[in-house]
């Protein structure tokens, strides 16, 4: 291979992991690689390093020299938290070792891959959730206010909401259930103060190992859980309507929870939902090259 070639990196960048794709010119998948977070809002300089490793993993994998090709690699990438302004303003001053470097959320990419590149929307229910459209060459976010302000119907929210019940009912203001149990089970933690003690401080995937249990729960017919998973699908309906009011007329449904809750979505909705077509790491390629575009033509 010519060391010389212009050879194209996809960052998919989350608070857990950050993978990368490398393309050639005329667009082949030449390897991937995968390394730790790169939430750019809460990682900060570790988030650069993740990506940088995960660039040099897939150069790696596809047979590349990292040291030799890196000044050649064009990369694109989508990344957590890259919407706040201390997240662009340490974006832009990061003397990255790439021959290029264009960023945007890991939203934006996953909608541009998920319809690739043209206007659509994806709906992410995860251990987070959120929508993200692109419509008239416009992107929009809707959700995903983190954790701690919003994130309903995710499945760290259900998880949530299945502890607060669970403090309730060891408090006899609800009824024990088999949720209830559950979560006692799972947690290894049968009182108030031991429960309290377990999540007081636990990160959003903590909770979010509850989902499978609360769906299963409801689709058990348990009366707590299945009033949680109705909250999470109204609102997952509802914000995807909104995304439909803005344009979009097809959705694409992502994240570890979607396919567990896609039934329970409106009948509106599920008539909208359509299959990817590609990985967000594909969307960060398209955005990389849309900007180059726009910037050639000013």
């Amino acid at each position: 291979m010519n060391v010389k070639a212009r050879y194209y990196a996809g960052v998919d960048g989350g608070g857990t992991k950050c993978r990368a794709e490398i393309y050639s010119e005329n667009g082949k998948l030449l390897g991937f690689g995968i390394s730790g977070p790169a939430n750019v809002a809460r990682h900060g300089k570790t988030a650069l390093e993740s990506v940088k490793d995960a660039v040099c993993l897939a150069l790696q994998n596809a047979g590349l020299n990292p040291q030799a090709y890196l000044p050649f690699t064009h990369v694109g990438a989508g990344l957590a938290g890259a919407e706040l302004s201390s997240s662009i303003a340490l974006l832009n001053n990061w003397q990255h070792p790439f021959a290029e470097f264009k960023f945007t959320t890991d939203l934006h990419t996953a909608c541009l891959g998920a319809h690739g590149g043209h206007d659509g929307a994806v709906l992410v229910v995860g251990t987070g959730s959120c929508c993200g459209l692109t419509a008239a060459g416009e992107f929009y976010q809707l959700g995903g206010h983190g954790f701690q302000l919003g994130d309903k119907g995710s499945g760290a929210w259900m998880g949530r909401q299945a502890v607060a019940y669970t403090l309730e009912a060891l408090d006899g203001v609800q009824a024990i259930d088999t949720l209830s149990r559950e979560v006692c089970a799972h947690f290894n933690c049968f009182t108030p103060l031991e429960l309290v003690d377990r999540l007081n401080s636990a990160p959003s995937s903590d909770f979010g190992e509850l989902a499978p249990i609360v769906l299963a729960e409801a689709a058990a017919k348990t009366p707590s859980a299945i009033e949680i998973a109705g909250q999470a699908s109204e609102y997952l309906s509802s914000l995807a309507r909104q995304a439909i009011f803005r344009g979009a007329t097809k959705i694409a449904l992502v994240g570890g929870v979607a396919q567990h809750i896609q039934h329970r979505l409106a009948n509106d909705i599920r008539e909208k939902i359509t299959s990817s077509e590609a990985g967000p790491e594909w969307g960060a390629v398209h955005f990389l090259k849309f900007q180059r575009e726009i910037a050639n033509a000013s």
